[in-house]
C-alpha cells in the first residue's frame, strides 16, 4: 500500500485520486507481490455480433456500442466516447480487480468529452478531433499536453489493448489465468510507458484477478453457482465478438494519432 504519496498514474491522473486510506470504492488488497507470466493466449475465432443475443447485460451495450464506432474508415467520436462509458460500467462490475483501470479510464473520458463537447461538428471524427487540438498549438508535437482530448485518448486505447488481452484469457477454460493474462497484457500494452513507481503498483494490482468463472459470471450478470455450460457459452461468444470488434478499431485508432504525429511514448 502506498499512502500519503501522490502517485502519477500511466496518464498522469486518475491515480492521483486514490485515498490514502483504501484505493477505491470497490476495494484493493495490499501487499500483493507481482508474479511472472505464463503461456500465451490462445488464437480465438471470430463471432459474428448479428448472431449474438444481445439483451441489456453492461457486456450487451459494450458490444452494441463498440460496432456503431468504426466504419472501417473513419472513427466516430461520439460512438467512440459512448461505447467507453459503457466499457467503463463493464470494467466497475469486474470488481477490485479491475479497479485501477476503471479509474483511470474515467479519468481520461473526462478529458476526451471537454473538447467533444465544446465543438461537437469539429469533432465529429477521432481524427478530425485530433487535428483540430493539434491546430490550437497546445501541443509540442509528440509532447501532449495533459489535460488534453488527445492525452485521455491515448490511454485510453492502451487501456483497451490491455483489457481486450485480458478478455481473451477468459474464452477457454484451459487458458491462462486471467491474473497471468493481466501480467502478459500490462507488459505488452503498459509497460513501456511506465515508470519505476508505476512498474510496482500495476503488477501488485493483478493480486485481486479472480478465477475465470468469477469474471463470467460478473459479465454474464448471474451468480458464481447458477453458471452453467449454457450461461458459459454465451458470455464466451460475447467476448470473442467485442475483441474481434476492438482489433481493428484499435488499429485505426493507433494510425490516426501516428499521421498526426501524436503518438506520446515518454513514461509517466
Amino acid at each position: 500500500m502506498i499512502a500519503g504519496t501522490m502517485i502519477h498514474s500511466y496518464s498522469n491522473g486518475a491515480l492521483n485520486d486514490l485515498e490514502p486510506g483504501g484505493y477505491c470504492d470497490f476495494g484493493f488488497p495490499n501487499g500483493h507481490a507481482a508474479w511472472e507470466c505464463s503461456k500465451p493466449a490462445a488464437t480465438l475465432t471470430r463471432v459474428s455480433i448479428s448472431k449474438l443475443d444481445l439483451r441489456s447485460s453492461k457486456l450487451d451495450e459494450v458490444i452494441r456500442s463498440f460496432a456503431k464506432v468504426f466504419d472501417g474508415i473513419e472513427i466516430d467520436t461520439a460512438q467512440l466516447l459512448k461505447a467507453c462509458r459503457a466499457h467503463l460500467e463493464l470494467m466497475k462490475s469486474g470488481g477490485a480487480a479491475l479497479c485501477i483501470v476503471a479509474k483511470d479510464l474515467e479519468s481520461n473520458l473526462r478529458k476526451a468529452e471537454v473538447l467533444f463537447k465544446k465543438s461537437p461538428k469539429e469533432c465529429k471524427t477521432l481524427a478530425s478531433l485530433l487535428e483540430l487540438e493539434r491546430e490550437s498549438d497546445i501541443h509540442n508535437g509528440s509532447v501532449l499536453r495533459d489535460p488534453s482530448a488527445a492525452m485521455g485518448l491515448l490511454w485510453i486505447r492502451r487501456s483497451l489493448a490491455f483489457q481486450s488481452h485480458l478478455y481473451e484469457s477468459l474464452i477457454h477454460s484451459d487458458g491462462q489465468h486471467p491474473k497471468d493474462a493481466a501480467c502478459e497484457g500490462y507488459n505488452k500494452h503498459l509497460f513501456s510507458y511506465h515508470g519505476w513507481m508505476l512498474r510496482k503498483v500495476f503488477p501488485a494490482s493483478f493480486s485481486a484477478m479472480p478465477h475465470r468463472a468469477v469474471f463470467l459470471s460478473k459479465f454474464g450478470e448471474v451468480e458464481i453457482e447458477e453458471l452453467d455450460n449454457e450461461q458459459e457459452s454465451k458470455v464466451v461468444r460475447k467476448l470473442r465478438a467485442l475483441i474481434g470488434t476492438l482489433e481493428p478499431l484499435l488499429g485505426a485508432w493507433k494510425d490516426s494519432f501516428e499521421k498526426l504525429d501524436l503518438e506520446d511514448t515518454r513514461r509517466v
